[in-house]
C-alpha cells in the first residue's frame, strides 16, 4: 500500500492558495461567474499539483501510476488498432451485459490493482476511457452490438482516447483534491458543482497542451506499427506535460 496518505496532497504550501480561492466561491457569486471562477481555480490547482510533484516526485503514487497505466493503455489500444484484441469477445446475452464486461476487462488491463491514490485515479481514468470507446458511432460499440469477436479502431480514435485518458487522470486527481477540501455546508450552498466544474476545466487545459501521437506519427516515414511506437515514445513527455512538470525535465 505504500506510505501515501489518503489525501491527494498537503493542505498547506502550494495547495493553500487553490483551496483558499475555492472557498471564496459562495452562493453570493455573481450570475455567470462560474466558468471564470473555474478557470482561475483550475489553474491554481494545476500549479499546486506541479509544485508538489516537484518537491515529491512520487506524491500519492500519481506519476508512477500514470506512467504504468499509460504504457498499458497504449498496448491495449494498440491491439484494438491492429484488430487483434479479444476485449470485445466477451460473454453476455444482451448488449449492456457485453458492454459491462468490456469495460471491466479494459479497466483490468489498464487500471491495475495498486492501493495508492494515484492507482485509484488511474482506474477511474481507465473506466472513463472505456466508456468513451462505447460512443454510439464507435466500432467497439458496433462489435458488441452484433456479437462480433474482433474489432479494429481507427488511428484517430486511438489518439483521442490516449489524450482523453491523461487529461482525465489529472482531472480525477484534482476532483479528489477538491472533494477533500470542500466543507459540506459550502457544497450545499454553491449553485454549481465545484468539483465537476473545476475538474472538467482542468481536463480541457491538459488536452490543450498534450502531444498528439497522430500528428507526431504523421511527420515520420510511414511503416507498420508506427502509431503505437510513437505513442510509447511520447509517454514520458505526455505524462509530465499532463502533470505540468515537463518544463522541469532536462
Amino acid at each position: 500500500m505504500g506510505t501515501s496518505t489518503t489525501l491527494p496532497g498537503p493542505r498547506g504550501g502550494a495547495w493553500k492558495p487553490a483551496r483558499s480561492r475555492l472557498g471564496q466561491w459562495t452562493a453570493d457569486s455573481p450570475a455567470g461567474a462560474g466558468h471564470d471562477w473555474a478557470e482561475q481555480v483550475a489553474l491554481q490547482y494545476r500549479r499546486a499539483l506541479a509544485e508538489s510533484l516537484d518537491e515529491d516526485p512520487d506524491m500519492s503514487g500519481l506519476r508512477p501510476a500514470a506512467l504504468r497505466a499509460g504504457n498499458d493503455l497504449v498496448d491495449v489500444l494498440g491491439d484494438l488498432l491492429r484488430g487483434t484484441s479479444r476485449l470485445v469477445a466477451v460473454p453476455g446475452e444482451t448488449v449492456p451485459q457485453r458492454q459491462d464486461e468490456f469495460v471491466a476487462r479494459f479497466v483490468a488491463g489498464v487500471g491495475g490493482d495498486g492501493g495508492l491514490v494515484g492507482d485509484a485515479v488511474a482506474r477511474r481514468a481507465a473506466r472513463r476511457a472505456a466508456e468513451e470507446l462505447l460512443a454510439d458511432d464507435s466500432p467497439v460499440t458496433t462489435a458488441l452490438r452484433t456479437g462480433e469477436g474482433s474489432v479494429r479502431i481507427t488511428g484517430d480514435l486511438f489518439c483521442r482516447i490516449y489524450r482523453f485518458f491523461f487529461g482525465d487522470i489529472v482531472a480525477g486527481y484534482v476532483d479528489t483534491a477538491i472533494a477533500e477540501g470542500v466543507p459540506l455546508a459550502m457544497s450545499l450552498a454553491v449553485p454549481l458543482d465545484p468539483t465537476g466544474l473545476v475538474a472538467s476545466t482542468v481536463a480541457a487545459h491538459v488536452l490543450d497542451v498534450l502531444p498528439d501521437p497522430c500528428a507526431e506519427a504523421a511527420s515520420r516515414p510511414p511503416r507498420g506499427g508506427l502509431l503505437v511506437e510513437t505513442a510509447h515514445e511520447l509517454l514520458t513527455r505526455t505524462v509530465e506535460t499532463a502533470l505540468g512538470t515537463w518544463e522541469a525535465q532536462p
